[in-house]
């Protein structure tokens, strides 16, 4: 991305003060200006469906504005119709695998088109262009994607029951699995009732993955209220809770399949155990 960006020298040079023109660039039929920096050994072109893994920048004149080298995974986008005639989409359209090329569109088609923004953002009012520096890596079909997704799951959840047993074996190598596979490890015995599907219980927790980071807790907040046995929260914490008293603590390891499942939930990945740390603070009937 690096090569891209210096070959876009300083972004571009405008032979003029408005969008006459622009040193280097051609321009399409529909009014987006482009410069191929770089010619890949691609054959084929990205069509509607496909997705794309790119690197990609985004500038003023003499600003960044996005970099798609920031971000913590590869940058992969489907192929979508074009927001607007001669928009980066149309761009990309004429790319092949290993193209380095800059784009330049008007920056209100960009903001209020594109990036579907409701007004152009004050800091660039004065912002006649924006210039798309991109690198196209590679393309897939949706067929290709999603026989990849599901080969990756396959995998995840095959893992997932590998790792839950060595977890198990090295911190509570006595613990069994109840009939819906909830491990359930009692840490402090509450003296107080059990509550009953419809109570209104008040918790405390902990949540971690089997490596130990955790991803949620409650400690540093106020308490988790929800109604027991209503779907609020996952199965695996309704029928985890629901085994304790009142003051007690205890610690629950929860398989995928009565947690998020294959699909996760945003910071939780597809086909995790969890494990969590739990105290019931009181029951309200």
């Amino acid at each position: 991305m690096a090569v891209l960006f210096i070959a876009s020298t300083a972004f571009v040079s405008c032979e003029s003060g408005n969008n006459s023109g622009f040193q280097g660039f051609e321009v399409t039929e529909d009014g987006l200006y482009y410069n191929f920096h770089l010619k890949g050994e691609g054959t084929v072109n990205p069509q509607i469906g496909d997705f794309i893994t790119v690197d990609m920048i985004y500038a003023t004149e003499d600003t960044i504005i996005f970099n798609s080298k920031d971000l913590p995974q590869v940058m992969k986008l489907p192929m979508t119709e074009s927001a607007y005639k001669g928009d980066i989409y149309d761009g990309i359209a004429m790319m092949k695998v290993g193209d380095s090329v800059t784009f330049i569109c008007p920056a209100d088609s960009v903001f209020l088109k594109l990036f579907r923004m409701p007004s152009v953002p004050p800091q660039f009012d004065s912002v006649e262009n924006i210039y798309f520096h991109v690198r196209l890596n590679n393309i897939e079909t949706e067929a290709e994607v999603k026989a990849a997704q599901e080969v990756e799951l396959k995998r995840l959840e095959e893992d997932e029951s590998s790792k839950r047993n060595e977890y198990l074996q090295s911190n509570y190598p006595d613990a069994k699995a109840e009939e819906s596979g909830l491990y359930f490890i009692n840490i402090k015995k509450g003296k107080g009732k059990k509550p009953t599907k419809g109570d209104k219980v008040v918790v405390n927790y902990t949540g971690m993955f089997l490596d130990g980071n955790i991803f949620d807790s409650s400690v540093d907040r106020e308490p988790f209220e929800f109604t027991l046995g209503q779907g609020q929260v996952i199965k695996g914490w309704d029928q985890g809770i629901e085994m304790m008293r009142k003051g007690g603590k205890a610690m629950l390891v929860i398989p995928s399949d009565i947690a998020y499942g294959p699909q996760g939930r945003s910071s939780i990945p597809p086909y995790s155990t969890l494990v969590f740390e739990v105290e019931l603070l009181d029951i309200k009937k």
